[in-house]
Formats: C-alpha cells, structure tokens, sequence
C-alpha cells in the first residue's frame, strides 16, 4: 500500500491555512500545520487524526531550521506538498508607509518564503513528484490602492515563483502559484493605516469599502480550499491556478485590457478624483 502523501501548511490557525489543512486531511493526506502558537492548531488536530502541529515563527531564521529538523525527523525526510501560505498585510499609501513596516511585510511574505523552499527542497526531492504551493494574489497584477507595499510584496513573491519553477523543473519539483481573488478572511483586520497629515484621508471611506465589499462578498474559505486542493490533488496540475471570488474577471481585465485603460477603471472604482479638489 502507497504511502500517504505528506503536506506543510504554514499559517493554519485561521483563514485560508485552517481550511486548506482540512481540505488536505479529507483527501487522506498527513498534513503538517504550523502556527506561532500550536495551541491554536489543538482544535485541527482534533478534528483529523491526520494533522499534526508544529511550530513556526516566519520572522524567525531559526524557527525555520528548527521546524525542518522536526519535520525531517517526522517523516523520514521526505515531503510531497510545501504550501506556503502564511502571510502578513500592511494597508497604507505610497505616501504614507511606515518603513519598518514594510521591512516586517517583506520578512514574512517573501524572505520567510524563500528560505523555506531552500530548506525543504531536499526533502520534495525524496517524494515522486514534489510540489511548491505558493498563495499568493490577484494583488500582484491589480494596483489595489491603499496597500502598495503589499501588493508589492505579491508581485516579488510571483516573480520568485516564475524563476524557482524554471530553477527546480530539473530537479522534478513543480512550483504553483494560486493567484487569489476575494476570499472571506480576517487578512483585513488591521484596518487602514492613514496619519492625520494623510492627503488622502478624504477618499479612506471609499476604499474601505470597496475593500470590505469585496472581503464579504468573497468565497468562503472553506470552499476556496477545496477548490485549490482539488486541483492540486490532480497527476497533472497548472503553473498557476485563479481562484476565488472574481479571479477570472480580474485576470481578463490585466490580461486583455490596455494598461491604460485599466488604470482608467481603477482611477474611478477607487474615486481618486475627489482627491483633485481637496489637495
């Protein structure tokens, strides 16, 4: 009988991490889920016998090296899936970025991640067809205002993804990036950062709206992660999968559209007009 396949998720304590370890762990996959605190993993670990928890701290270096000595001593060495899901969001203007902030964004969604398919490459290696998962987002296409650090740090994590999936085809690893549309999750949570002196104060109430919108009206997460798996689950798999709620109207518009005109839409959906009367 066929061993089990073998999957890390990272960021299971909520959202889209919970339940893409859930969705995995209904397939009959050993799912290996990571959280800062594996308190928070007690009620997954109950629910499958399954998944496993594990700690990891993604601004950590050493929580990394310490999670792949765990892991290697779990499984023998060996990985079918690294899924790297765990991210951090930072929502605030061009104008108005708090360097250090930034600096934490980039540690987690993108320096985190690299440092994580350096160490566990050795163990996809040892499966019959490894793959890197990445999570990554429609952002990294869409100039969603308001959160210019994060959707940058989306397009670095997409560009690493292109060149890793060329850099590992000889190696006999498959690199996917999910690009996300709108998901119901609590990534939002933090709000918008806008100092008083913000000269873009007067338009905040129409982007957290359209913001909020699109988070309420998103898929649920539940039916996000059983799309993605069921497609990741298949013998062959794209590079990149769209998903979520609106993925596939906004791939056209970044696809098709003339950057012009995009920009043309986007200027009016996020009511950057107002802003020419009051600066």
């Amino acid at each position: 009988m066929a061993e089990a396949p073998i999957a890390l998720i990272t960021g299971c304590s909520s959202g889209i991490g919970r339940q893409l370890a859930l969705a995995f762990a209904a397939r009959g996959v050993t799912v290996l889920a990571t959280a800062r605190r594996t308190e928070s993993l007690h009620s997954l670990v109950r629910q499958h016998s399954n998944i496993e928890a594990f700690t990891l701290e993604l601004g950590d270096i050493d929580s990394i090296e310490r999670l792949k000595d765990a892991v290697v001593k779990r499984t023998g060495g060996r990985l079918d899936f690294l899924v790297n899901n765990a991210g951090t969001h930072y929502a605030a203007t061009a104008l108005d970025l708090d360097m250090k902030e930034v600096i934490e964004l980039f540690k987690v969604n993108v320096f985190a991640v690299m440092r994580l398919c350096q160490v566990f490459v050795p163990l996809l290696r040892n499966a019959a067809r490894g793959r890197i998962v990445q999570i990554g987002s429609v952002t990294r296409d869409v100039p969603m205002v308001w959160q210019g650090a994060y959707n940058a740090s989306k397009a670095a994590l997409s560009q690493y993804t292109k060149t890793l999936r060329l850099e590992l085809a000889p190696l006999n690893i498959e690199v996917i990036e999910i690009v996300t549309g709108f998901v119901r999750s609590n990534i939002l949570h933090h709000g918008l950062y806008a100092p008083e002196t913000s000269l873009y104060l007067p338009i905040k109430d129409a982007i957290e709206q359209v913001k909020y919108e699109g988070n309420a009206n998103g898929m649920a997460t539940e039916a996000y992660a059983a799309s993605v798996v069921n497609k990741l689950m298949r013998r062959r798999v794209a590079s990149e999968i769209w998903d979520g709620a609106m993925a596939w109207y906004l791939y056209f518009l970044v696809t098709f559209l003339p950057l012009r005109v995009l920009n043309w839409i986007l200027y009016y959906r996020f009511e950057l007009g107002r802003l020419s009367s009051s600066i």
